[in-house]
């Protein structure tokens, strides 16, 4: 009886598992031919913590395994080993890579990143769709078709494939050519949400200046977005990036700071100990600014102490031995605070503040 249990519970895990089969790539498509279906490459390497976690979490489950095994034959292939070749050939660059090719040798959809089950299965499907192949897309476009969907999925697979250049060309192409209000309707602001990536672009202008403007559908988005940009850009003040770059300029601090003010975005995100800090590092040398540092650093949101304590080697950049303690000891009284990732970084910063110490 025990030995009945234990065989059907392997034979439903087995089937519930994607089954991946060990073949040539030869064997591999002539296998996909008598069954009817395409080939599906998992490009892994060792080291590929994502790779290792669509191994444990996705690939395992019901609903992936009976997709899978129904449509393709599946190859498991590391590119750094046995499948160096074959990833070479497909032009493999990053990890995972997932490549669906059909029988007669044609890429068919190409996907990278980890994802969880239903992101997974629903993009690869959607990449299926003849209507979104990489050569379908290309040909639609250069055709003169230019929908909101077929402009935001074409840059996105540009972008995908390292082709930035090439994809902001063609959303910056596509935003140049609507007038003031289409601009503003929910189709078109994947053209703000996903491809305005700083203040310096000419979308991010319009965007602010016509934030409450936008279809009620997108607004929360839209408003979303600005706040991270003003954010961001504030952020590279806050860490230090303006000053040691030479690009600290007053009157762009304080045009940024007047917007933000403007914005009504500075108690939000708790943003006045943070300019009390840019202000001070212009000011103060770098004994006056730890301390001013340490008068500060419980008065910052959660997110500006992280950027406090990961940037303050940059801020402060000095050789003194009491400074250099009273850094280390800083960084100490605050790493209760601080998230698992950011634990990690500021250990191995306060391993080379001590280091200099040593010397």
């Amino acid at each position: 009886m025990i030995f009945l249990i234990m065989t059907l519970v392997v034979g439903i895990t087995s089937f519930a598992q994607t089954k991946f089969r060990e073949l040539s790539w030869e064997k591999a498509v002539e296998t996909a031919k008598q069954e009817g279906k395409m080939v599906f490459v998992d490009f892994y390497a060792d080291w590929c913590g994502p790779c290792k976690m669509m191994a444990k979490d996705v690939f395992p489950q019901k609903q992936v395994g009976d997709y899978f095994n129904a449509k393709f034959v599946c190859l498991k292939l590391n590119a750094e080993k046995e499948g160096r070749v074959l990833a070479k050939r497909f032009r493999v660059t990053a990890y995972p890579t997932f490549v669906v090719v059909d029988t007669d040798g044609k890429v068919r959809a190409e996907l990278k990143g980890a994802m969880d089950a239903d992101k997974f299965l629903a993009k690869l499907d959607e990449a299926l769709n003849p209507n979104y192949a990489p050569d379908e897309l290309a040909a639609r476009y250069a055709g003169g078709e230019r929908t909101p969907d077929l402009v935001n999925r074409y840059a996105l697979y540009l972008m995908e494939q390292r082709k930035e250049e090439e994809g902001f060309k063609v959303v910056n192409d596509y935003y140049a050519s609507l007038t003031e209000v289409q601009r503003l309707e929910s189709q078109n602001s994947f053209l703000f949400t996903r491809y305005t990536l700083d203040l310096s672009d000419e979308k991010s202008g319009f965007m602010v200046d016509h934030r409450d403007e936008f279809d009620a559908s997108v607004r929360e988005l839209i408003h979303e977005k600005v706040e991270k940009l003003y954010h961001t850009e504030l952020g590279r003040y806050f860490s230090g990036y303006m000053f040691r770059d030479g690009a600290y300029k007053e009157e762009n601090y304080q045009a940024l700071k007047r917007k933000i003010q403007e914005l009504g975005l500075v108690e939000k995100n708790k943003y006045e100990p943070m300019f009390r800090l840019i202000e001070g590092r212009l000011k103060k040398d770098d004994a006056a600014f730890l301390k001013l540092c340490k008068e500060n650093v419980g008065e910052l949101s959660d997110v500006g102490r992280n950027l406090l304590i990961m940037n303050i080697t940059r801020l402060i950049q000095t050789e003194d031995q009491v400074i250099l303690r009273e850094m280390a000891e800083f960084v100490r009284a605050n790493l209760s605070m601080l998230p698992p990732a950011i634990i990690s970084f500021a250990g191995r910063m306060l391993d080379g503040i001590e280091e200099k110490i040593r010397k």
